[in-house]
């Protein structure tokens, strides 16, 4: 395992430099953490070429790469901890809520926790296990920690989009609710975001929202909220 990380280390400095300048600084991401400035795109390939290259590994041992690249010192390897999840289903089904908790403390910015929250767990994942969802998502939009916030909101944004469920859309409502008067713009968009996420899935509930809460939430999610709902689309 530890050769394994090497090698994608290797592999991340080898490619240093290769991303877009701008969009790998601090002021873009929100990361505090060193940056090796590999495009996303090519932190994909190395995890699906490392998962060809080892298919005979475990589905425990590509959960210890993971926790070891969240671990890491670069915002590269913490979003790459994340890809492992997303590729290895198997593995991430081992991942218990005190583990996940550890690897948000590790994050820093939206680009890292959204790496690890949009679309790695699926709504079928939230829903078989969903007491235990509830009380973690609803925990996480307590916390002190704006990013562990923001995950509260960003981990529904996925599986609202892809079901009618009640139970997500009421837990989606209820967090948005709780963090709606927050002004800080990791909170605002993600507010935004969710809201919008399940225009597609329960759109006459969400305009029944933004129009009972429009003085109480950001004015950004309920700008771009009502034009979502008029037009389909986030922007003109």
């Amino acid at each position: 395992m530890h050769t394994l990380r090497s090698s994608i280390c290797a592999s991340l400095q080898a490619a240093a430099g290769t991303a877009n300048r701008d969009q790998s600084t601090d002021s873009y991401t929100g990361s505090t953490h060193m940056f090796y400035a590999v495009p996303m795109p090519v932190r994909r390939q190395l995890i699906k070429n490392s998962i060809k290259q080892h298919a005979s590994l475990s589905d425990r041992t590509w959960l210890k790469l993971a926790d070891q690249l969240f671990f890491g010192a670069s915002h590269e390897e913490k979003t790459m901890g994340a890809i492992v999840l997303q590729y290895r289903p198997a593995a991430r089904a081992l991942v218990r809520f005190p583990q996940l908790r550890r690897w948000l403390r590790q994050l820093a910015g939206w680009a890292e926790i959204d790496a690890l929250c949009y679309n790695v767990y699926t709504a079928d994942e939230l829903l078989t296990a969903w007491p235990a969802w509830e009380a973690f998502l609803t925990d996480l939009a307590k916390s002190r920690h704006r990013t562990l916030r923001r995950a509260a909101l960003v981990f529904l944004c996925g599986p609202v989009a892809h079901s009618t469920d009640a139970r997500l859309h009421n837990l989606a409502f209820q967090s948005v609710t709780q963090l709606a008067l927050e002004s800080d713009i990791l909170i605002t968009k993600a507010i935004s975001w969710l809201l919008r996420s399940q225009v597609d899935t329960q759109k006459s509930m969400v305009a029944v929202f933004v129009a009972e809460h429009a003085t109480q939430l950001p004015k950004i999610a309920v700008r771009e909220t009502r034009r979502k709902l008029e037009t389909g689309k986030k922007n003109r």
